[in-house]
């Protein structure tokens, strides 16, 4: 498994390492994604006040998150939740497990640098590039 300092992506608020992944790091990042898909967790969704996705994000330090909570004009907050270990503003709909991802459906493609909100006066975060389908063929 992985640990690194985390940052945020501007687009889906993806947590991501702040050491400098590289292509050859991708193998290992599906091979953790493809344990997540196996361990079969639920996708909750929540709906939950402003205030109180401002309280959770400040709690685990997320000032990204907040940036992107302040840009989001309807309420409530969605937020989803895979199991019980990891959860994030989004929009959703989404699966209803990790199950219900096909591994062989996903594919890595490539790291590149992304500045936060496309500024470049702002901090330079990493991005992979993947896509996913509903089924292996689709690739």
């Amino acid at each position: 498994d992985f640990y690194f300092p985390e940052t945020t992506d501007e687009e889906t608020g993806e947590t991501i390492p702040s050491r400098k992944l590289s292509d050859s790091d991708l193998k290992k990042v599906k091979k953790a994604m493809d344990k997540i898909v196996s361990k079969n967790y639920p996708i909750t969704r929540e709906e939950i006040s402003r205030d109180e996705a401002r309280k959770r994000i400040e709690a685990i330090n997320e000032p990204f998150k907040l940036e992107i909570l302040d840009s989001i004009k309807t309420e409530p907050i969605t937020i989803y939740h895979i199991g019980e270990e990891w959860w994030d503003l989004c929009a959703g709909p989404h699966v209803e497990s990790t199950g219900n991802l096909p591994k062989k459906a996903i594919q890595l493609q490539s790291v590149a640098g992304a500045y936060w909100r496309g500024d470049e006066k702002r901090e330079m975060l990493q991005r992979i590039y993947a896509t996913a389908w509903k089924d292996p063929t689709q690739l």
